[in-house]
């Protein structure tokens, strides 16, 4: 998926980032991985709540500051790192760093309706679903063409 499938998406269709981001996380491992690491990856841009800065207020006086910020920079490298290598090691495939500001900013809130999907079958909306798969499924079927191309 190139830039033209990205402006094609739209970052306000949901079901076309849902049904994006469903194609490059299939293995569960990599689905997993994700779930659990973009979280601690994503919370020190995002959490700008204040449980979260009293905890990082409290971590600061309890480490240090310098202890703190290694302790964030080892916990940014090794949520990254194992996200990356999720989609090397079991998709078979690089993560789309073409689009990353969008991904950035959409993973997290994806990740949490797909937990709430598989977990508890929650759809935004009646439908949302089946649509998602048949966008899922041209996703799929563009990115094989792709790969197809590039190799003959």
């Amino acid at each position: 998926m190139g830039a033209k499938a990205a402006h094609r998406r739209g970052v306000l269709d949901l079901e076309a980032q849902f049904a994006f981001f469903r194609s490059q996380h299939r293995h569960p491992v990599n689905a997993a991985a994700h779930a659990l690491l973009t979280g601690p990856s994503s919370s020190p841009t995002f959490s700008s709540s204040t449980s979260c800065r009293r905890c990082r207020r409290s971590l600061a006086a309890h480490l240090g500051f310098a202890a703190s910020w290694r302790l964030v920079l080892a916990t940014q490298l090794f949520c990254w790192t194992w996200q990356f290598l999720g989609h090397g090691l079991f998709e078979k495939k690089g993560p789309t760093v073409s689009e990353l500001p969008e991904v950035f900013l959409m993973e997290p809130f994806l990740i949490f309706l797909q937990i709430l999907n598989k977990l508890f079958g929650y759809e935004p909306y009646p439908g949302f679903c089946k649509n998602v798969d048949k966008k899922m499924e041209a996703d799929l079927r563009e990115s094989r063409e792709l790969e197809q191309r590039k190799t003959s």
